[in-house]
């Protein structure tokens, strides 16, 4: 016998003692899900019957599955799988059966006995009178002796077989974790989805409504592939159960790509790179229909898959483009992108058998895109409070004196009226008209620069001689106007003495040292009965007669 026989018939030998393994017992099946406990056989072309997937079992047709979940790509063939089981004992044991994947189009599941007697189980989105809730849930009781356990799985979506085979205990146990980690999911992306879309329909914006329709798409995502949605909103939809996920993928991409291009302001940075991303957008849909359109669902799949990848690289990269172009917000934008990314590339290393499966590997996925909503709510909120920052300053500075820093007319003129018509009632208003005596001169003769500090160093003065209630603005050229909110007559003649005063001593440096300034000052008192116009006239009129009788002096009308 060559060495090449010798090798082949060892193998041969341990392929026959792998593949007629000793029937495992209830004690020794794992808390996770089922990997290299499997038998696997691949169908061909010819479909096999119960009875003849057993006899192909017992043939040793079957191969060891190995370590990982068992797992294949989009539009595989059907899937076989085996396992032996045996109960020691004299009683009846009872184990829960769960296909933990909502994503098959059929799946059947057989027990045969040691006397050959077989029970069967059907699901998927295909079997109309599947009754499995989420997912296919089953209740298995295991006489004495020994069984082989039988699953068939078929259809073009992804073959992901995650089971688990456990006693009740552990079933709902484990159950009782998922409610409640899924309740905390969706309990908080629907706060943030109706907080967002309150604040779209109060402010208008349209981040608000694209973040809200990115995050109503990942929910019914996540319905979907969790197998919520076809057990609380569309149980009875065979068609659209099987048409929900690429669907819903497709529509996840294209919202986040809208959200990510307004909220990031990609058209103003890269309008062409704006166009580019907006017809990929286009082309997903298209692309979506068209195999909707035929029923072509493995190509929708394909189309489906291939925009989250596209989706999953892009967004990151529109967040670093947003940053390098100095967009404060951009960094969250970005840590909210890498989350999903980290999350995603976990669940694939998961169900690809590189890292341990378990709920937290498993759906690291649905973590990573609960912090990106999170961040995203706060990059919106950073860019709306930046946004409102941003919309006091200029309403500042449009009613802003840009030289003095006071009010200016029309904000001074706006605030004035609001005052009076609010304040209708109150008594003993005065309003003081201030206009600094010869100031052509000093700007023909010291010039513009020195004009212009005597003007900002006169609105200082001003500022700091009346109260904390009074109100002050520039009204034009060298002229200044204070409102007095409450003032008797001799309060009025105080407070326009004491800027009279401030400015006839203010000192000026170098080349104005020997600069003397002087104000004349107009006070026009107002019983309750004025006009704010009539009192704006009378004021003037009154400056201008101090101003007539040789100014740095104080006229009341």
């Amino acid at each position: 016998m060559s060495l090449r026989q010798a090798l082949g018939l060892l193998a041969l030998v341990l392929f026959s003692l792998f593949a007629h393994a000793q029937p495992l017992t209830p004690d020794e099946l794992p808390g996770d899900p089922l990997s290299r406990e499997w038998m696997y056989l691949i169908e061909s072309d010819t479909p096999l019957s119960p009875a003849n997937a057993k006899a192909a079992f017992e043939r040793g047709r079957f191969a060891p599955h190995g370590k990982k979940i068992p797992s294949l790509g989009i539009g595989a063939p059907p899937l076989w799988l085996a396992l032996p089981l045996q109960n020691p004992s004299d009683t009846d044991i009872q184990l829960i059966f769960e296909l933990a994947n909502a994503w098959q189009d059929e799946v059947a599941l057989y027990l045969f006995d040691q006397s050959d007697r077989m029970q069967t189980w059907y699901g998927g989105d295909r079997n109309a009178t599947a009754e499995d809730g989420r997912f296919m849930r089953q209740s298995l009781w295991l006489p004495p002796g020994n069984h082989l356990l039988l699953l068939r799985v078929s259809g073009p979506d992804p073959r992901l077989v995650p089971v688990y085979l456990t006693n009740p205990q552990h079933a709902n146990q484990r159950n009782r974790i998922e409610l409640l980690s899924y309740g905390f999911l969706y309990g908080g992306l629907f706060a943030l989805l109706g907080y967002n879309f309150i604040l779209f329909l109060g402010i208008g914006r349209r981040s608000y409504f694209y973040y809200s329709l990115f995050l109503f798409s990942f929910i019914l995502l996540n319905l979907s592939y969790t197998g919520h949605g076809q057990f609380w909103f569309w149980p009875g939809l065979s068609h659209w159960r099987q048409w929900s996920h690429p669907m819903l993928m497709t529509l996840y991409c294209v919202s986040g790509l809208m959200f990510a291009l307004r909220f990031l302001g990609i058209d103003k940075l890269r309008p062409h790179l704006s166009y580019v991303v907006l017809g990929l957008a286009v082309l997903m849909m298209a692309a979506q229909g068209v195999a909707m359109a035929t029923d072509d669902r493995e190509l929708g799949l394909i189309f489906a898959f291939d925009f989250v990848y596209i989706f999953t690289l892009l967004m990151p990269l529109l967040g670093i483009l947003a940053w390098q172009h100095g967009l404060p917000t951009a960094k969250l934008f970005l840590l909210a992108s890498l989350s999903t990314m980290v999350g995603s590339c976990t669940t694939g290393l998961a169900v690809e058998g590189y890292i341990s499966f378990n709920q937290w590997t498993y759906r690291a996925a649905e973590i990573g895109m609960f912090i990106d909503a999170m961040l995203l709510a706060l990059a919106l909120a950073a860019q709306f409070r930046q946004s409102e920052q941003e919309r006091v300053l200029a309403q500042q500075l449009a009613a802003t004196d840009p030289l003095t820093g006071i009010a200016n007319r029309r904000a001074f003129s706006e605030q004035l009226q609001r005052l009076w018509h609010l304040d209708s009632q109150r008594r003993c208003r005065a309003l003081i008209m201030i206009d600094i005596d010869r100031f052509k001169s000093i700007n023909d003769t010291l010039g513009h620069e020195v004009g212009d500090k005597v003007l900002t160093d006169i609105a200082r003065v001003i500022r700091y001689s009346i109260r904390n209630r009074d109100q002050c603005g520039r009204w034009g050229g060298e002229e200044f106007v204070v409102l007095l909110a409450s003032a008797s007559e001799e309060e009025a003649g105080t407070i326009a003495e004491r800027i009279r005063h401030n400015i006839e001593s203010l000192c000026f440096p170098a080349p104005a040292n020997k600069l003397q300034v002087t104000a004349s000052v107009g006070v026009c008192l107002d019983e309750g009965h004025s006009r704010h116009e009539d009192i704006l006239r009378r004021a003037d009129e009154a400056m201008y007669q101090a101003k007539e009788a040789g100014g740095n002096r104080i006229k009341f009308a």
